[in-house]
């Protein structure tokens, strides 16, 4: 696989040539990565192309009611071949799920559409804008490009992520070409108020125990301008709720209007740590997780360590209120 990040031109050249697609997206899954895989495979459906959309891990409730949501697949079939796979909303072949490694796919022309920031691209072809707010934008200029015909379902998909990444057009990446963008999906057929409500208003009742126990947990540091908070297997277990009721727990910490940066601490099955990480202003977490070999967005970003949650906050804590003063002294 080669490292060139490619013209948008050419990969929708190569894009819809196939028969055969394998449609991937990361472990953990949000709006963004759902509503672009979905996208993609109604728009290659149409064109009467083979595809399997995957996620390693379940959807949220609240993405189930997606159109297409209840074919995507947990696990791909040892000796399947496809002409190509795709990866989206993906910053690295091993968030999709060790199963799927660059050996395993070797025989497939690898296309990877992402907009997290990252040193190291990958794919036969590969398209990364950092400057995207969502890989379901990135998408509708694939699809605008290719003269795609945008169905309500492709509208549908695609409004979700730009909504979903865009914090519902709050964040710092909601551009008048995001808005624009978003307009002209509401013509092809997506309704605002069943998406939101669909995302926003479906939250299971053990959600809001599990936020309750995590709410417990909340420390403000460096004269409240860094929030953090602790999720445990052990509070996920006690409610009967399942990791996918903790999505979005780390906006929360960053509403205080005092906290700068927000951090939720996050138990892993696997053992490891998950440190999440929220931003305001021009407090740039990403450059903080890379150096705990994560990575992410200017105000959205994360990184994984091991050890035990305690020993990890120990780390990360005091480095991140050095980061915080750093940064300020910087801007005096």
């Amino acid at each position: 696989m080669n490292m060139k990040n490619n013209e948008p031109s050419q990969v929708v050249d190569s894009l819809f040539s196939f028969r055969s697609y394998l449609v991937v997206t990361h472990m953990r899954p949000d709006g963004d990565a759902i509503g672009s895989v979905l996208a993609l495979k109604h728009a290659l459906e149409d064109m009467k192309k083979d595809v399997v959309a995957h996620c390693i891990d379940p959807l949220p409730e609240n993405l189930k009611f997606l159109p297409g949501s209840d074919s995507i697949q947990r696990s791909v079939p040892a000796n399947a071949r496809f002409d190509s796979v795709v990866f989206l909303d993906c910053g690295a072949p091993d968030r999709a799920g060790d199963h799927i490694r660059p050996e395993k796919i070797r025989n497939s022309v690898v296309i990877n559409i992402d907009h997290h920031i990252n040193d190291n691209p990958f794919g036969d072809l590969c398209w990364v804008d950092t400057s995207a707010s969502s890989t379901c934008e990135m998408l509708y200029d694939i699809f605008f490009r290719a003269k795609i015909t945008i169905s309500s379902s492709i509208a549908t998909c695609l409004y979700t992520g730009l909504l979903t990444d865009t914090g519902s057009f709050q964040f710092s990446n909601t551009t008048g070409r995001v808005l624009e963008i978003a307009s002209k999906l509401v013509t092809y057929g997506a309704d605002p108020q069943s998406i939101a409500q669909n995302v926003f208003e479906s939250a299971s009742p053990k959600r809001l125990l599990l936020l309750g126990k995590v709410l417990d947990t909340l420390r403000y540091h460096a004269d409240f301008r860094i929030a953090s908070a602790k999720l445990l297997r052990s509070m996920i277990d006690s409610v009967g709720a399942s990791t996918t009721d903790s999505e979005g727990f780390v906006n929360m910490l960053r509403q205080v209007k005092p906290v700068k940066v927000a951090v939720l601490f996050r138990e892993d099955n696997d053992g490891r740590i998950h440190v999440g990480l929220r931003s305001k202003d021009h407090y740039d977490v990403s450059s903080f997780a890379k150096r705990f070999g994560g990575g992410g967005h200017a105000h959205a970003a994360a990184c994984r360590l091991n050890g035990t949650i305690d020993e990890v906050e120990g780390i990360i804590l005091p480095a991140l209120v050095e980061f915080v003063d750093q940064r300020e002294r910087s801007w005096r």
